[in-house]
């Protein structure tokens, strides 16, 4: 009756000892961030993740200071995703730049391409930075 009872124990204790692996972890999707300038220019980032939460960090010349968490519908991330492959992101150099100084520089990350828009980036690619701002803003706005 020991026996039983001390191996009915030790696989009750073994299985609450293996932990189930999730496959599915939870990645940066979406990245868009402005730096600053000589000037005012806003100064934040904000991430979206594979399952929907972000963050948005403000650091200078923005509305909110700091860190806080928001969450986008799955709709949202894909308006964003499908306009980025609609303007062949993937394609697009991954840096805009001209000898100019005081202007603020653009890093956005869609997936795995990463592009730094200093300036001269092509209308398409700003307009794919203009929505991932105006999704955000309007998750926060909700």
């Amino acid at each position: 009756m020991n026996k039983l009872f001390l191996i009915l124990f030790s696989i009750f204790l073994s299985c609450g000892l293996i932990k189930k692996t999730d496959t599915s972890e939870i990645e940066l999707i979406i990245s868009l961030q402005r730096t600053a300038c000589f000037g005012t220019c806003p100064i934040y980032k904000i991430e979206i993740y594979t399952d929907g939460s972000g963050t948005y960090t403000g650091t200078r010349f923005v509305e909110n200071i700091g860190v806080s968490k928001f969450q986008l519908s799955k709709s949202d991330i894909n308006q964003i995703l499908e306009f980025a492959n609609k303007i062949g992101f993937s394609n697009l150099k991954d840096e805009y730049s001209e000898p100019i100084t005081d202007l603020p520089t653009t890093f956005i990350q869609i997936k795995d391409k990463k592009i730094k828009d200093y300036t001269g980036a092509p209308k398409k690619l700003k307009n794919l930075e203009k929505l991932i701002d105006q999704i955000y803003l309007q998750e926060i706005s909700d």
